[in-house]
């Protein structure tokens, strides 16, 4: 939305193109996704160290984000569309040349360019469900609900789908960007069959320093802007540092990851619909999302201590731990987009800029923290890293 503004006049695509599309886009995009993501610090291991591994996940953070402050004008001259058809054969290019290939620098190179190239595909299918909802505001809070909901059962089935392909051998790590490059290339298809008559809408810079003005200004948006940051840096170690983590210190083969990460994921699916049900209708968001930052502090911070612990151990730790997540995600995008309008355009789209932000700074900051601390302990300072989102909840004012 910050981007771009929704349509003021009719296009002829809108017979053509049907909202359940979205749907499948965004399972695709987010199934192809979660089916690698777990895995990929694992994998770039035998290329590089720990240390380096977030260290390319900050440059490969980076360029996302300096890609995403300047795509507007590349789609206004080329159009959504044929950008998307672009981006994701490019990314199934890096998917094919990691799943192939046995030198460490061109690997490492295919890697920075898929941590570039992703979040500006989400972005893409934002366009089109924004563009395709139109001025109908009421429709949009159902819609977008489903679709994350979707998204969420998707990234379910992500890891379980990465523990059948890799099972108990490890070695087995690029079979998963094969599979994840065939079922993306499906999303190709769908493009090229029902979104080439796409009309775009008006795209519009994103005017950084007017963004961190406005937000900076807004007590409740500074606040709940970076309780969001905070949670998506604890996104950030759960995807780099955990699973690299499980399978390199515990000694848990992928099955047993795929199942851990997957029924802690499942939270998202039973939770943050009611979540956000509880927030608007009785108690609003600040209680809620106080109490998460504090399971994110407490669960995080018990990853030190479960070396010896068995898996139903790990599922339960996973679980309670997506529970925090659930609150504090639902409750933040929620208070975020009460407290803004249409007419917030730079202020939503540096809140845009929150999951890129965090995997930089999150990647950064692990990077150097593996250089003074034994791997077990750095969940300790996750745990520490999760406290200042419970201060910033507290200076909000409540919507209840």
């Amino acid at each position: 939305m910050g981007m771009y503004r929704r349509h003021t006049f009719t296009c002829d695509w809108s017979d053509k193109i049907q909202f359940w599309l979205i749907y499948i886009l965004s399972i695709l995009f987010n199934f192809h996704g979660l089916l690698i993501a777990y895995s990929n610090s694992t994998f770039m291991e035998q290329f590089a160290t720990k240390e380096v591994i977030g260290a390319l996940y900050t440059i490969g953070s980076a360029l996302a984000v300096f890609s995403f402050l300047f795509i507007s004008r590349v789609l206004r001259k080329v159009g959504n569309a044929p950008l998307t058809l672009i981006l994701a054969i490019a990314e199934i290019i890096t998917l094919l040349t990691l799943g192939f290939t046995n030198n460490g620098a061109t690997a490492i190179v295919a890697f920075v360019a898929f941590l570039t190239l992703n979040p500006l595909l989400y972005l893409s299918i934002d366009i089109f469900s924004e563009s395709l909802i139109g001025n109908n505001e009421s429709a949009t809070g159902s819609k977008r609900g489903l679709t994350l909901t979707l998204m969420s059962l998707a990234a379910v089935f992500g890891p379980l789908a990465l523990g059948l392909i890799v099972g108990e051998d490890s070695g087995n790590l690029n079979n998963t960007y094969l599979v994840s490059a065939a079922i993306f290339s499906i999303f190709i298809l769908i493009i090229l069959g029902r979104f080439r008559n796409f009309c775009d809408p008006v795209y519009k810079e994103v005017k950084v320093l007017d963004a961190l003005h406005n937000f900076w200004g807004e007590r409740d948006v500074r606040n709940v802007f970076l309780a969001h940051f905070t949670l998506q840096i604890f996104f950030s170690w759960m995807v780099i540092y955990l699973p690299l983590y499980l399978a390199t210190e515990i000694g848990f083969t992928w099955d047993v990851i795929g199942s851990i990460i997957a029924v802690g994921l499942f939270a998202y699916v039973l939770l943050e619909y009611p979540i956000g049900l509880l927030a608007d209708k009785y108690i609003g968001e600040k209680e809620m999302m106080a109490t998460g930052f504090l399971i994110l502090a407490v669960t995080s911070s018990w990853i030190s201590f479960m070396a010896a612990a068995p898996v139903i151990a790990w599922m339960i730790l996973m679980f309670i731990s997506r529970i925090g997540g659930s609150l504090v995600e639902a409750t933040t995008e929620s208070y975020f987009f009460k407290h803004t309008t249409g007419t917030d355009a730079n202020i939503m789209s540096f809140f845009r800029l929150t999951r890129p932000l965090a995997m930089l700074v999150g990647a950064l900051i692990g990077s150097a923290t593996l250089l003074y601390v034994p791997f077990e302990l750095i969940f300790i300072v996750l745990g520490f890293l999760m406290v200042p989102g419970i201060f910033f909840t507290i200076h909000l004012k409540d919507t209840k």
